[in-house]
């Protein structure tokens, strides 16, 4: 017998991501908000917004059968393809980027669906030739060539982070549906020159590099986001100075409701409070492999995986960044960080961990 209701845990965790989130988004932002705006709700209102939108998306997604999603992977991928190459051709250019399409009264980031859509392909193509995964000119290749496509065109607009964290997923994936390890052993170091150029090529990625390594050899330039991240994150101590008494938020820490969200966080809530959001998005990604393992069959149960580990990944690199454990790399916390396209496209996601979580089979009643 299966269960009518998602899982409860998995529910927890997301609305507490959730409200964590629109606390932090108006702390980081009222300020600046007021300033630009002349309305300290303005960010908080925006997220407000998509997050109801995003609810819609996320029913949708727990209704749907699963059916539907599989049958349709061919029109879904080549859409995201389409839509890929538009935002080349005529996305607005900002910070020298192009990754944003404007339609009336919305802003889309193509490549957030791209992270979805490389779930899907990867689930079906392993659920239809798992017997052919072991050879790698029949089986792992046409995979390969069907992602790196996608991974190509977000690498283009330029944006290397994105692409990085969809090898991830994608080869974790791989590796939990029983791809060799000499494979990927090869891939790895084919990829290495790729990565090299990439970075090489693009000077900002360069500079970053080095930023990296040693933010207080360019203080006042291309180190200094991580430097005042670093201090935010240092002087909230163990307890955090408060909700709301951030004081590098006010002028010193640029993208602070985006990218550095979890800096604030980190100074306004101290260690307690990112490790409570650190602990959220581990349940989040622990119950998402729990229903991964319930699933009823191959492809929702590759699905419900790599919905988790892309927002564990994404969770982690972004948390990685604002500590200086990662290069600096503009990538949104999963439910925190101020953003549209990122909000619907993770709701949604996690509208089918919860389909899948409903199609589990229902523990039995005691007694039977």
């Amino acid at each position: 017998m299966r269960s009518p209701y998602p899982d409860t845990g998995l529910l927890f965790s997301v609305f507490g991501l959730l409200v964590f989130g629109w606390v932090m988004i108006y702390s980081s932002s009222a300020f600046f908000a007021e300033n630009r705006y002349h309305d300290q709700f303005f960010f908080l209102k925006k997220q407000l917004l998509w997050s109801v939108i995003g609810t819609g998306a996320f029913l949708l997604a727990a209704n749907i059968p699963f059916t539907f999603w599989q049958s349709h992977i061919k029109p879904m991928y080549f859409a995201t393809l389409g839509f890929l190459a538009l935002v080349l051709l005529v996305g607005p250019k900002i910070s020298g980027a192009r990754r944003w399409i404007h339609l009336p009264g919305l802003t889309f980031q193509p490549s957030e669906a791209a992270k979805i859509m490389l779930v899907f392909l990867v689930a079906d193509y392993m659920d239809r030739r798992q017997s052919r995964l072991k050879d790698f000119k029949r089986g792992l290749l046409p995979l390969l060539l069907l992602a790196g496509a996608m991974l190509g065109l977000i690498l283009f607009e330029p944006d290397l982070g994105t692409p990085v964290l969809m090898a991830s997923v994608l080869f974790t994936l791989l590796l939990l549906g029983g791809a060799r390890w000499k494979h990927f052993f090869l891939l790895g170091l084919s990829s290495l020159p790729v990565i090299v150029v990439a970075i090489m090529k693009v000077r900002y990625r360069l500079e970053r590099l080095f930023a990296y390594m040693d933010p207080w050899g360019d203080a006042k330039g291309k180190g200094y986001q991580l430097i005042q991240s670093l201090i935010a994150m240092g002087s909230g101590g163990f307890f955090g100075k408060g909700f709301g008494n951030s004081r590098l938020k006010i002028s010193n820490l640029p993208e602070c409701h985006t990218d550095f969200i979890f800096s604030v966080l980190g100074e306004e809530l101290g260690l307690l409070g990112t490790l409570f959001c650190a602990g959220l998005f581990l349940f989040l990604c622990m119950r998402s492999l729990r229903i991964a393992k319930k699933a009823p069959d191959a492809f929702s149960r590759l699905v419900a995986a790599g919905i988790g580990l892309t927002i564990g990944f994404q969770a982690l690199i972004n948390m990685g960044v604002a500590s200086g454990l990662f290069p600096t790399k503009g990538m949104p916390l999963p439910f925190i960080s101020f953003g549209g396209s990122s909000l619907l496209i993770t709701l949604f996601s996690v509208g089918l961990l919860a389909n899948v979580s409903r199609r589990a089979p229902a523990a039995p009643e005691k007694g039977r």
